[in-house]
């Protein structure tokens, strides 16, 4: 965990559920995430200051000339992200926030290609799901990696948030309907079948989520 502190009992790595499972304490708490050292810890990591470019880079975003609500009927607002080599859409009325890469804990048993497992979000634990598994997207080949540019997307509908990450955020944006074409269902790419559209992006070719599709797929991992 690379937090910018210094931790000086992570536990739960050395004879945790991360280590060798030596701990006298895991037999009452059964996860390392609920004993009262991992929840401290926890508490530490989310008070610590932001990244410096962190404030930096949402000021000048929300500092910038917003745009006229005369042009919210022509146009729709979307969160635009990388999964591995293709670029997604989805609506901006389903995205809670984008944050910054968490560590990721396994659900022992029920942890697979869509449901990667919990994410801590300010103290609460949340599940995190592969959009590259729901969608069949190629993963790279070898260990995950999380570049500068990887953030989580906190996705919420109704009472229901998941969490999932993303390989590079390009941000939101407001795009013409006009330029919104159907996603052709001859094309072999599987998210397309998760896809209600399809548009062009400086130079990307990016595909609109159907929303209800995907919270769909997410909600079936409880059936």
């Amino acid at each position: 965990m690379s937090t910018g502190l210094a931790l000086a009992n992570d536990c739960w790595n050395r004879i945790g559920v991360s280590g060798d499972r030596t701990c006298p304490e895991l037999d009452k708490f059964i996860h390392c995430r609920n004993c009262p050292v991992f929840a401290s810890a926890a508490r530490a990591f989310f008070d610590r200051a932001a990244p410096a470019d962190y404030l930096a880079e949402w000021t000048a975003v929300l500092s910038g000339p917003q745009e006229s609500a005369l042009c919210d009927a022509d146009s729709v607002s979307l969160l635009i992200f990388r999964l591995h080599g293709d670029w997604l859409a989805l609506s901006t009325r389903s995205v809670v926030e984008v944050t910054s890469v968490r560590t990721v804990h396994r659900i022992p048993h029920r942890t697979n290609a869509i449901l990667a497992g919990l994410v801590n979000l300010r103290g609460q634990l949340h599940l995190c799901v592969s959009l590259h598994g729901l969608l069949d997207v190629a993963t790279p080949a070898g260990p995950p990696t999380h570049g500068a540019a990887s953030r989580m997307v906190v996705i919420a509908q109704n009472a229901e948030l998941w969490v999932f990450a993303a390989d590079e955020v390009l941000g939101v944006h407001r795009v013409p309907r006009n330029v919104l074409r159907g996603a052709p269902s001859t094309l072999a790419n599987p998210s397309v079948s998760f896809s209600q559209a399809v548009f062009g992006w400086e130079g990307r070719s990016v595909g609109f989520l159907d929303e209800q599709r995907v919270f769909s797929g997410l909600r079936s991992l409880n059936a």
